[in-house]
């Protein structure tokens, strides 16, 4: 068993498992093909639910969105990111939700080809500021601009983002 799996509870990994049994098993029916199981793993990205690594044959899964939204996001994320590696092996490298993926979604999967999540999950952002409006930037962009090793500029005014002085 890798690594990653102990991170999140064994029931969720089940539940990942079973769905993506589910949707593959279907695929390979609706396709006449026989794909094989695609790697799980777990990651925690942000506010990315999961992606695809289409050469690699992989599905990546956020572990804290997983894990506060449970069967909502197995049901939604698995199906998604299945069909973008189905997509990638039937029609080679295409537009990632173009029409190719979407028929995949709507016709093989039997589901809305959905391209956004709205799950719920504990979000760590700074707030930064510039000339012109405020910017949210993650954990891992704040502690980069702390350790001197990069800046951030507004796209719109063009300034270099500045700490926003909480009282």
């Amino acid at each position: 068993m890798q690594q990653d799996y102990k991170r999140i509870p064994i029931y969720l990994h089940n539940q990942v498992m079973a769905c993506l049994r589910r949707y593959l098993l279907q695929a390979n029916l609706l396709l006449h093909s026989e794909y094989k199981e695609p790697k799980i793993s777990y990651k925690s990205k942000g506010s990315i639910a999961g992606s695809a690594v289409l050469n690699c044959w992989e599905i990546q899964l956020n572990i804290t969105m997983l894990c506060e939204n449970g069967e909502n996001f197995i049901e939604e994320v698995v199906p998604h990111e299945l069909a973008h590696l189905i997509t990638f092996q039937i029609y080679g490298k295409v537009k990632p939700h173009g029409k190719e993926w979407q028929y995949i979604m709507s016709e093989i999967m039997k589901k809305p080809p959905k391209v956004t999540h709205n799950f719920n999950f504990k979000r760590y952002e700074y707030v930064y500021i510039c000339d012109c409006q405020e910017h949210y930037l993650s954990p891992i962009r704040h502690n980069k601009i702390k350790k001197n090793k990069t800046s951030y500029q507004c796209r719109k005014c063009g300034t270099i983002l500045k700490l926003k002085n909480i009282i």
